[in-house]
């Protein structure tokens, strides 16, 4: 069976990169190879042309996602040189029932969350809260980025008063709102972290960060 032909995205990747600009990653992956055919603005060295597809994309394919979802939006990721990154993957499909190509869009956000604490140190001011009610607060800057996911998480949990097996859909899916609001997966290894307390899979908090995504839309 011949290779399947799939220049005719390439322009596609172009037309992201522009809008975008140089803090956008536009990888255009051949799934047939499961490697790199096209990337522009590479964030990382060892992201050229035929290099191999990275792991979180390969499990995209591995689950067959793309049997239920055209794309995955809004998922969070660390680069090789520890940028915060806020992520998209669309499935370019082709004449067979597997993707032909599969785009990705990692958006380095490292310059937004700088902006982003810039604002809330202007809005809330320098000095911390002087806390006389017995409310739990925390500043990620006070603690370990594993006390940070790991009291985020806590506290989301303790609302309910339930084994975390027992949780509705509904009740995880406030749980994944209210700790994406706070930013915490833009942290490394909550997506993972938060999987094991609900043992269940890093896909299915992906997609429930994909559904609260469309909501909003």
């Amino acid at each position: 069976m011949a290779k399947e032909d799939i220049s005719r995205f390439l322009p596609v990747t172009e037309f992201i990169a522009e809008i975008l600009g140089p803090d956008a990653e536009v990888i255009l992956y051949s799934v047939e190879d499961r490697a790199v055919r096209h990337v522009l603005n590479p964030l990382d060295d060892e992201m050229v042309v035929g290099s191999e597809m990275r792991r979180l994309e390969r499990s995209f394919l591995e689950n067959r996602l793309y049997e239920r979802e055209r794309f995955v939006v809004n998922y969070r990721a660390v680069s090789r040189r520890k940028n915060k990154l806020k992520s998209a993957t669309l499935f370019l499909m082709g004449d067979g029932p597997e993707p032909a190509a599969m785009l990705t869009v990692n958006v380095n956000v490292d310059r937004l969350i700088e902006m982003r604490d810039l604002l809330d140190t202007m809005i809330s001011g320098q000095r911390p809260y002087d806390n006389q009610q017995g409310t739990s607060f925390y500043n990620s800057f006070d603690v370990s980025v594993e006390g940070l996911l790991t009291t985020a998480i806590r506290e989301e949990l303790d609302r309910y008063h339930v084994d975390p097996l027992r949780l509705s859909q509904k009740e995880k899916l406030e749980i994944v709102r209210n700790l994406d609001q706070k930013g915490i997966f833009l942290v490394k290894g909550a997506i993972s972290e938060l999987a094991e307390v609900f043992q269940t899979t890093e896909t299915t908090v992906y997609r429930y960060l994909n559904k609260l995504s469309q909501n909003k839309t």
